[in-house]
């Protein structure tokens, strides 16, 4: 599966920008979240995804599994308090 690091999400919006290790920035949205445990992901979560289609007809991340955390990503404070695997 292809992974990449969360490079934004909007809390309140329920959408993001993956950064692929391809440098492809890929659009996600909360629905696209693999766990139900997991309603959110933070700037620095390193996440894996399947790429697919979203209901507009592009290019998106997929049943997304939060994996870990970037530590050059952000400050320590941004890291997310709870985690959920």
């Amino acid at each position: 599966m292809p992974q990449g690091i969360v490079q934004s999400f909007d809390q309140e919006k329920g959408h993001g920008i993956i950064l692929t290790d391809d440098q492809e920035e890929l659009p996600v949205h909360r629905s696209a979240l693999a766990e139900e445990s997991v309603s959110s992901l933070y700037p620095g979560d390193v996440v894996e995804f399947r790429v697919g289609k979203n209901r507009y007809g592009r290019r998106s991340a997929l049943e997304v599994r939060r994996i870990g955390w970037d530590e050059s990503h952000g400050d320590e404070d941004d890291e997310p308090k709870e985690w959920t695997f």
